[in-house]
């Protein structure tokens, strides 16, 4: 199982806050997509939408916005939104924010994975008229190739099961972890120090939390 931050209750209103933040800053502000998406990331405000920080899943999509721009420096001038609900750049925030609840991941961890807004983007076409569950496939595809423990042991010239000699991980939780039914990055620190180990590399995105691996499994 997947572990989400929130309940579905409350993922429409995320799915339509970030569509309207992203149709707000790229087509009434003038904004480059992946350049405000970028500040996003960059000034925290998608973390916190990602752990569902009741502060920011009640902010408008012209407040988050107008958040990620002051947090990282840039200059966004309010106007009255036209929010069009059916612009491909709504579709790709209303798209990400259902991404990152359905697979329990942080929008900066999709990023890293090759989950970008400018690849949502460039999906519009076809996924915007079809089903979620074809848009769900997609994303599969896309994080099996860029599965950082499978990449590894493929790299390695490794078997799961001889992964799991080797580490002294069970082979069940390496399966889930490639399968993406549990996220590396959510993985018990001691796990993941055993299996970097083992083939002598960095399986998580962000320097600081390896270090934060290998101190809580020295304690």
């Amino acid at each position: 199982m997947m572990t989400r931050a929130y309940n579905q209750y409350y993922l429409e209103d995320a799915m339509q806050s970030l569509g309207a933040m992203l149709d707000y800053a790229v087509n009434t502000c003038g904004q480059e997509l992946k350049t405000f998406y970028g500040c996003f990331l960059a000034s925290g405000v998608g973390h916190e939408m990602a752990c569902a920080n009741p502060k920011y899943m009640g902010m408008s999509g012209v407040e988050l916005a107008m958040l990620s721009a002051e947090l990282t420096g840039i200059h966004l001038p309010y106007k009255d939104p036209l929010i069009d609900v059916g612009s491909p750049e709504y579709w790709t925030g209303w798209a990400l924010a259902y991404i990152s609840w359905y697979y329990g991941m942080d929008y900066t961890v999709l990023q890293s994975r090759g989950v970008s807004a400018d690849v949502i983007y460039n999906a519009y076409t076809p996924f915007h008229e079809a089903d979620l569950s074809n848009l769900v496939s997609y994303i599969d595809s896309i994080l099996e190739k860029s599965n950082p423990l499978r990449m590894a042991r493929t790299n390695a010239g490794l078997t799961q099961a001889q992964l799991a000699r080797e580490s002294g991980v069970p082979i069940r939780v390496i399966r889930s972890l490639e399968q993406g039914s549990r996220q590396i990055e959510s993985a018990a620190a001691g796990t993941i120090l055993h299996l970097s180990r083992a083939l002598s590399c960095n399986l998580l995105p962000h320097p600081g939390k390896v270090e934060a691996v290998v101190d809580a499994a020295g304690e």
